[in-house]
């Protein structure tokens, strides 16, 4: 499943706060967590975002006794130039647990300004309720990532 966001504004103007590492720890701060670093390199036409974040998650009692609440999250995000947009990859840690989460991501041009589309995949190592963890998982990141677009959106029409 994925999750998209319809911005107003040009592709440029999204484009520059998604390379903004300033933005990007505020947004993380304003929607509660702990910490963020984020770094942003870029390579020709590639783009390397790198963040580290501290988040704490409310987690339902039969995962409580396979994860802490109080996380510690790498995301590395590679973007490179497509269609008039961007697109790229992400991998995000969630260290210390036995857990593979990734997206596809892509910002592209629309008629009315630009679009954004993520879409998250899971893969968890644990017998018997593996599959219950990447779901739980995998609605958490959709719902973070929904959380993040919309305060792009706001900033964006501020």
């Amino acid at each position: 499943m994925a999750v998209k966001c319809q911005f107003d504004r040009s592709i440029d103007e999204g484009w520059a706060l998604l390379c903004d590492p300033d933005f990007r720890v505020e947004r993380s701060i304003a929607l509660g967590e702990l910490s963020a670093e984020c770094d942003v390199e870029e390579d020709g036409e590639q783009v390397t975002v790198k963040m580290s974040r501290e988040v704490v998650r409310e987690l339902p009692s039969v995962l409580a006794r396979v994860f802490n609440a109080q996380q510690s999250l790498v995301f590395v995000e590679n973007w490179q130039p497509k269609d008039g947009g961007w697109e790229g990859k992400m991998s995000i840690e969630i260290k210390k647990q036995p857990v593979q989460l990734g997206a596809t991501m892509s910002l592209l041009p629309t008629a009315s300004g630009c679009e954004y589309i993520v879409s998250h995949h899971c893969k968890a190592k644990i017998p018997l309720v593996g599959g219950k963890v990447e779901k739980y998982v995998l609605s958490q990141t959709d719902d973070g990532a929904l959380d993040e677009l919309n305060y792009l959106k706001a900033k964006l029409t501020a």
